[in-house]
């Protein structure tokens, strides 16, 4: 299997924080692809947190395209600086003071705000949403677990680019990798491809490996310091738990 190039140490890449940057500068030719990958990236977990916090599918949807259009407006950009630490965290706190203000800020949108990039699917959104008295999770962690199966999708599509034309080995691999207790065994595995059980547990362990590299590097976008992406990572397997 074709594991591409490491992801590791070296000078840390530019980070989420400069598309933030991007997207906050009126006079860069690339801002408004700067936003639409912003909305589109972290609106899911916004519209999550909101019905955790006990708002209707509706009133959740109407203030989740509230407040990006607010935010694309670049009102919610003003206070951006460098050297914010986590974008997931800086976002959620521009939530909270966009909720605290929503009655003025909603008026100021009708009176010709910007436009959210793109119909938003909340029903996708809604999967994620279990409210019952028996759920103990706080808005907090139910954003968090949305922000982080984003992420976890994003990896498993940059694995599977990497499987190119093996989509029998590539699907085997996800199934085991995401499926939790009901994981299909090496054997079953290689039954299913037709391989022995040592190429199976070198590809699974292959796989496994390389998915956190993708994971890691995904993080890093997001974050303005290793120690930073230390905290992201743990964070993100946490809200697996």
């Amino acid at each position: 299997m074709t594991t591409g190039p490491a992801v590791g140490g070296g000078a840390f890449q530019p980070t989420l924080w400069t598309v933030v940057l991007r997207a906050k500068d009126p006079a860069d030719p690339h801002r408004r692809t700067a936003l639409n990958t912003l909305c589109e990236t972290y609106w899911a977990p916004v519209y999550v947190y909101l019905r955790h916090k006990g708002r209707s599918s509706e009133d959740a949807k109407d203030a989740t395209q509230g407040f990006f259009a607010h935010f694309l407006e670049l009102k919610a950009l003003d206070r951006v600086e460098r050297g914010r630490g986590r974008f997931k965290n800086f976002l959620l706190a521009l939530l909270e003071h966009y909720l605290a203000n929503e009655h003025r800020k909603a008026n100021a949108e009708k009176r010709g705000g910007g436009a959210v990039p793109r119909s938003l699917d909340f029903a996708r959104a809604e999967t994620e949403v279990r409210i019952d008295p028996a759920d103990p999770r706080t808005p907090e962690a139910a954003f968090r677990r949305s922000w982080s199966m984003a992420v976890l999708q994003d990896a498993f599509e940059k694995l599977r680019r990497e499987f190119s034309a093996r989509e029998a080995e590539f699907e085997a691999v996800r199934i085991h990798l995401f499926a939790g207790a009901q994981r299909p065994t090496h054997a079953a595995i290689a039954e299913r491809l037709g391989l022995p059980l040592t190429d199976v547990a070198n590809l699974l362990h292959r796989s496994r490996k390389r998915l956190r590299e993708i994971i890691r590097s995904i993080l890093r976008e997001a974050v303005d310091s290793d120690e930073d992406l230390d905290g992201e990572v743990a964070e993100f397997f946490a809200s697996f738990e």
